[in-house]
C-alpha cells in the first residue's frame, strides 16, 4: 500500500502518525522518549526517538521529523534514528 502512495502522500500519512504518537506520550508521560517515523517521504523506513518537546518544537518551527540517515537532512532535535 505505502509502495503506491506518492512522496507526498507518504509524507502526509506518516505527519498525521507522528501527531498521534506525540498526542499518545504527552497524555502517557512527557517524558518518556517516543519513536517518530521519517517524514521523508521516499520510502525509507526510518525512525527517530525523540521526547515529546523536542517533537513539539519541530512542529512550532514548521519543520518534519528526518532521519539523519536520509539524504540532505538536517535535524535540529533528537537522537540518531533507531535501527
Amino acid at each position: 500500500m505505502l509502495s503506491a502512495m506518492s512522496p507526498d502522500q507518504r509524507s502526509s500519512l506518516f505527519r498525521e502518525v507522528n501527531d498521534r504518537i506525540y498526542d499518545l506520550l504527552e497524555a502517557a508521560d512527557p517524558d518518556l522518549p517516543g519513536e517518530f517515523l521519517c517524514e521523508c517521504g521516499q520510502d525509507c523506513g526510518e525512525r527517530v526517538e525523540l521526547l515529546p518537546a523536542a517533537f513539539a518544537g519541530l512542529r512550532e518551527t514548521g519543520r518534519d521529523v528526518r532521519s539523519p540517515a536520509c539524504h540532505g537532512s538536517r535535524l535540529a532535535v533528537g537522537v540518531p534514528a533507531l535501527g
